[in-house]
């Protein structure tokens, strides 16, 4: 099983999160996520970064951990401009970028009120969400193609091009993530975290997809989730669940980060 970290950026400074991607790679944390907000008080948290130039900078103060967003709404930025900020980030960091993308939330949703204030309206139905996220995965397919239309030359192409995850709490969009991406993210307490995995698994094999793949949960963090043989992370991987991503939501604590690595040791 590979375990993650995720932090939520908006409750520490800059010098805090700069170390806790440091202290997450010297324990042994496969990757370190971040989140994409405009808001802070959408994650309790008194402002928010934004999580491209943050990921920008935490790729330029490590070396080796992954690095990526979980998960971008594809709703805040035109699918160009996210592409080329993944494919900035993922220069800069040699190769480290997961882009993790999700659908977002409907005019109701716990965090529409962030976009609502600059003005952008999310789309009204659960249909329209995924088609705004279909769309921007063909953009990035055309932008990032090697064989590419002219109109997108000198536009960034990441090299290699980052493995994408798409952030799911349904069947539905699971299959989206199985046909077209290589991998999805679902809540683990989530009453339909394993019909999720499952649909993602079978929709991979039933369109032939091969390759890289990502099937992974989140959690809030917990060292007993870090120790072998942990029962909840053995159920887990009984679904085919391959990565464990621990959040810190309402505290960033690096020396607790770093006492992972006794735990994390192969």
């Amino acid at each position: 099983m590979i375990f993650d970290l995720q932090i939520n950026p908006g409750v520490a400074p800059w010098p805090t999160l700069r170390d806790s991607a440091r202290a997450a790679e010297d324990a042994g944390f496969a990757a370190l996520w971040t989140i994409d907000h405009l808001q802070g008080s959408v994650m309790g948290a008194p402002d928010m970064p934004e999580c491209f130039s943050l990921l920008g900078a935490l790729a330029a103060s490590t070396s080796t951990i992954g690095l990526g967003p979980l998960v971008v709404n594809v709703g805040n930025r035109h699918p160009g401009l996210l592409a080329n900020a993944a494919a900035t980030v993922q220069t800069i960091s040699d190769g480290r970028l997961l882009l993790g993308l999700g659908a977002g939330g409907g005019p109701t949703g716990f965090a529409a009120r962030e976009r609502l204030a600059l003005g952008i309206v999310p789309p009204a139905t659960i249909a329209d969400r995924h088609a705004v996220l279909e769309h921007t995965l063909d953009v990035i397919d055309e932008m990032w193609s090697v064989e590419r239309d002219a109109k997108y030359d000198t536009f960034p192409l990441p090299r290699p091009r980052p493995p994408v995850v798409l952030g799911v709490n349904g069947e539905r969009l699971a299959r989206i993530a199985g046909r077209r991406t290589q991998g999805v993210n679902v809540r683990a307490t989530s009453d339909k975290a394993h019909a999720v995995i499952t649909a993602f698994l079978d929709e991979r094999h039933r369109s032939g997809v091969t390759g890289e793949c990502h099937a992974t949960v989140w959690a809030f963090f917990d060292e007993a989730l870090l120790v072998p043989g942990n029962p909840q992370v053995a159920e887990w991987e009984s679904w085919g669940v391959n990565r464990v991503i621990l959040i810190m939501y309402d505290n960033i604590d690096v020396a607790r980060i770093a006492r992972a690595k006794k735990l994390l040791a192969p």
